[in-house]
């Protein structure tokens, strides 16, 4: 009486894994190329060899060497886990911000020369993309830190500081550590003291 029936599974493909995919790869060869030397000069081939794709597939998702740094840098500062500690003065609680931020380099001259330089090009759209993003990023922390009621030319003051100390490092004028350091300082000038 039971007849037997045949299943047919049809395999889905997402037609975005392969992209996500190729995109990691990338991602994580470039680091690791630029954790392997404190002033890289990597190209295309070198890092299509390293991510084991085709030179063509990292062209289809960077458009320049310069856009491959800028994800980069966008990658590690989205990564950071955003907390903030709401009992704690509102200068503290936005130099720990920003601190954080800029450290992600003080350790990795590498990604801190590519990125920085590749964050500063002019001309490449998909740099000027990740620039926003992260720049939203920045942004988005300073917001928290600060809480409602911040007046806009306060944040608008804590992000050019924010920009010009990383430009400072870049010049190698100080260290990403120092720089840290000077922030809390150049942050607790700009942020009015908690009213007690």
């Amino acid at each position: 009486m039971s007849s037997s029936r045949v299943a047919h599974v049809t395999r889905i493909r997402d037609p975005h894994a392969r992209h996500a995919s190729t995109h990691r790869r990338v991602l994580g060869a470039a680091a690791q190329l630029l954790d392997e030397s404190a002033r890289p000069d990597v190209s295309v081939p070198e890092l299509a060899a390293r991510a084991r794709v085709a030179q063509t597939a990292v062209r289809a998702h960077f458009p320049s060497m310069d856009a491959v740094f800028a994800e980069l840098y966008l990658q590690q500062v989205t990564a950071l886990p955003l907390t903030v500690d709401t009992s704690a003065p509102v200068a503290d609680r936005v130099a720990t911000q920003l601190s954080a931020v800029a450290l992600i380099l003080a350790d990795r001259p590498g990604l801190a020369h590519a990125s920085t330089a590749a964050l500063l090009s002019t001309g490449d759209p998909a740099v000027a993309a990740a620039r926003a993003r992260i720049a939203a990023e920045v942004r988005r922390r300073l917001g928290a830190a600060l809480g409602t009621g911040a007046w806009p030319e306060v944040l608008d003051t804590l992000e050019t500081l924010f920009w010009g100390a990383l430009l400072r490092a870049q010049s190698r004028e100080i260290d990403y550590r120092a720089m840290a350091e000077r922030l809390a300082t150049m942050v607790s000038l700009v942020v009015p003291e908690d009213d007690d």
